[in-house]
């Protein structure tokens, strides 16, 4: 292992900054936190830490604990992994059937940014902060922590809570559980949205929805699991997609496609394991590969240009390592020339990563560590197994061209309109005959 990575997974557990100090620091003893880890980063720019601000589960900080415990085998991981999946499953999800689907079984966010916690309940903050929660949403829904901690311990409400979650990411999306059903029962595109209603490219929204889709398939068996993921990642993606045009460069906008590469690499992990060398299968590896070519002539450490970003934060440098984790996925299924490109920029972008952040006083807060137990671990198993890649696909596919989907929203307003132009158009008719 790497001993710059080494040292920055373990600043979570040892040191000043250890997770358990922060909790100390802050009296993260309450009924409402307990578990919770201290968000230290919302502080930026405070000299004095003063605000309150709590993490939740973010980019699933139970699965680095569990990921780095079985990495090294120190048991000093297992208690924030149990404390934290407790708190996520006690607290932060709506174990509700009474409010609408989008937020029924969802799971809240984290205290909202720039904000002091004050007596927030798992419903993100209080109004005593500003605002007011927006409520559940598909770019926060990390199910791999609570998967392998019910594996672990085989405590039944962590593999309910994963297969709650993922049912809420099929239910968001289900347009016959909204108002709008009486016009159109097409998908809401919740699950598929990221940043914006209007963007339904790859994002964190349906990456992290496709993760929970397949962590609950692994689970249950249960095909509807599948079904869905299957359903997100066409709707996000194709192989003969034009990339350029989504403007993935715009790092503000459009960081989180990475998130959504990681998830197509989850997927074919899981095909192949299941020895499905299939059309989705294919569809998938093609596309994965695609968006790696596109990364290996484009992309670059965010921090390079930090003009672009509205705060240009030691989470920048963290994030650099899901880039690195992308050409690793890539690279176990693509041909020889092309592996040998995907591994030297995985290279790249893990050094670039370790090494911009080991510039910055503020590389030990909550987020950027959380980033780093989660990403970039692969590495080590890549570069100690050359000779493990995935197989090549059974046939090739023609998949045509990508189509373009409208969430039931737009499609309500679609019709609405055209039922009024109809029926003006009858009233002016029948006034023309009267003449």
């Amino acid at each position: 292992d790497d001993p710059d990575y080494v040292a920055r997974v373990m600043s979570a557990l040892e040191g000043e900054h250890s997770f358990d100090r922060k909790r100390e620091r802050i009296d993260e003893y309450g009924w409402r936190h307990f578990g919770d880890l201290y968000g230290d980063h919302e502080n930026a720019g405070d000299p004095a830490l003063t605000r309150i601000s709590h993490y939740n589960n973010q980019y699933d900080a139970v699965a680095g604990f569990a990921i780095q415990y079985f990495r090294t085998g120190d048991t000093r991981w297992l208690e924030p992994m149990e404390d934290l999946a407790r708190h996520v499953i006690d607290i932060d999800i709506y174990h509700t059937d009474e409010d609408k689907a989008a937020y029924n079984h969802g799971l809240f966010w984290h205290t909202a940014h720039h904000v002091e916690a004050g007596t927030a309940t798992h419903r993100t903050y209080s109004r005593d902060a500003g605002g007011g929660s927006g409520g559940p949403s598909s770019e926060h829904n990390y199910t791999t922590g609570l998967m392998l901690y019910y594996f672990m311990t085989g405590d039944e409400p962590a593999r309910q809570a994963v297969v709650e979650l993922a049912d809420w990411v099929i239910a968001m999306d289900d347009g016959s559980l909204t108002p709008l059903k009486w016009i159109t029962k097409a998908p809401t595109g919740l699950a598929s949205a990221t940043g914006s209603y209007a963007y339904h490219g790859p994002g964190r929204g349906p990456g992290n929805g496709i993760v929970a889709l397949l962590n609950a398939h692994r689970l249950t068996g249960a095909p509807r699991f599948i079904a869905k993921a299957d359903e997100l990642i066409r709707r996000c993606v194709h192989p003969n997609q034009d990339i350029p045009a989504l403007n993935l460069l715009d790092a503000e906008r459009r960081w989180f496609y990475t998130v959504f590469l990681q998830a197509l690499g989850r997927y074919l992990d899981i095909k192949l394991e299941a020895d499905e060398r299939d059309v989705m299968y294919t569809y998938v590896r093609k596309t994965l590969l695609a968006y790696a070519r596109w990364m290996a002539e484009h992309e670059y450490p965010y921090l390079d240009k930090p003009e672009i970003l509205q705060h240009p934060t030691e989470t920048w440098a963290a994030q650099d390592m899901r880039k690195c984790d992308v050409f690793l996925c890539a690279s176990a299924h693509a041909s020889d020339r092309e592996r040998n490109r995907f591994l030297e920029r995985s290279d790249f972008f893990f050094s670039s990563s370790l090494s911009q952040l080991r510039q910055m006083p503020t590389s030990s807060y909550t987020r950027p560590t959380v980033v780093m137990l989660t990403n970039g671990y692969r590495r080590a198993y890549v570069r100690t197994h050359p000779d493990v890649y995935a197989p090549p696909a059974k046939a090739t596919v023609d998949f045509g061209e990508p189509g373009t989907f409208r969430p039931q929203k737009q499609v309500a307003a679609r019709r609405i309109f055209t039922l009024a132009v109809s029926g003006l158009d009858r009233k002016s008719t029948r006034l023309n005959s009267s003449h």
